[in-house]
């Protein structure tokens, strides 16, 4: 049917004395409106496809909306958007209400984790290895046999292998090694048992007694580092141990625990070459 005849029919209709009244309705007004629905019919039929298209973008599930005002909802003609619909409130009455739709996409979120702490500066400074405690000063050392400049008991700096065999008997355990012959001491001769070293041309070179020992001034196991430096000012540090000036030709080599204090002292002459024994 064309237009003219959808005119005339409402013409006829409206003019129609059987209404049992006159109408002020205009027909080409309802005709004017009946193209403008007829355009919005045509126009939700060329976007109903567009309307199913689901559009990955961003992550998410985007898709198109489409509102007509024949149901009830508003549709401006320039409100027509790609994005995430958003729930549109239904006008009260029997009509069904269909659900928003929401776009969900998961999101990922990684977390990267906290780099290291670290101390102020960059750095954490390994602890502090406890500091060794001092022994107590205990004065002057008198136990254990005494050693002197000279020599211990009847053994003395620069006597021959014959000579120290003469006072203290036979040498036990004899070894020679190069230049330096070591032999072990023992008897009533000396106080204790000891060590010497010697050689053919300087006899007697170094007297290691195996006990506890002091000196004339006092030094022995136990004596501090502040003794030892009190006791013989010209001391010097060799590693472990203190070389203290004992006589013109002689020295005492006092050796230290980790504390400071001594622990063994053994007597030596100031030029030689051979081991401690």
């Amino acid at each position: 049917m064309s237009e003219e005849d959808v005119q005339r029919k409402l013409r006829d209709l409206f003019s129609d004395e059987r209404l049992g009244a006159s109408s002020t309705l205009n027909p080409e007004t309802i005709v004017a409106g009946a193209k403008r629905r007829r355009r919005r019919r045509q126009m939700m039929q060329t976007t109903t496809g567009m309307a199913a298209a689901v559009v990955m973008l961003g992550g998410g599930l985007t898709v198109f909306t489409i509102h007509d005002t024949d149901n009830g909802a508003a549709f401006p003609g320039d409100q027509l958007s790609l994005g995430v619909s958003s729930p549109i409130p239904q006008p009260p009455g029997p009509a069904s209400s269909v659900p928003p739709a929401y776009s969900s996409a998961p999101s990922s979120i990684h977390a990267s984790a906290p780099p290291p702490s670290t101390a102020p500066g960059g750095s954490v400074k390994p602890p502090k290895s406890p500091t060794a405690t001092k022994p107590p000063a205990q004065g002057k050392v008198t136990t254990g046999a005494l050693l002197t400049a000279t020599g211990f008991g009847k053994l003395r700096l620069g006597m021959s292998e014959a000579e120290a065999e003469a006072a203290a008997g036979p040498l036990r355990t004899k070894q020679v090694r190069g230049a330096c012959t070591y032999g072990y001491a023992e008897g009533s001769a000396v106080p204790g048992p000891t060590s010497v070293s010697l050689t053919e041309s300087a006899g007697i070179t170094v007297i290691n007694p195996a006990g506890k020992v002091h000196t004339p001034e006092g030094i022995g196991v136990g004596s501090t580092e502040a003794e030892i430096l009190a006791a013989y000012p010209g001391s010097t540090k060799d590693g472990a141990a203190y070389v203290a000036p004992a006589g013109a030709v002689s020295a005492y080599r006092i050796f230290l625990s980790d504390d400071g204090s001594a622990v063994s002292i053994l007597l030596t002459s100031l030029d030689q070459g051979c081991q401690f024994g």
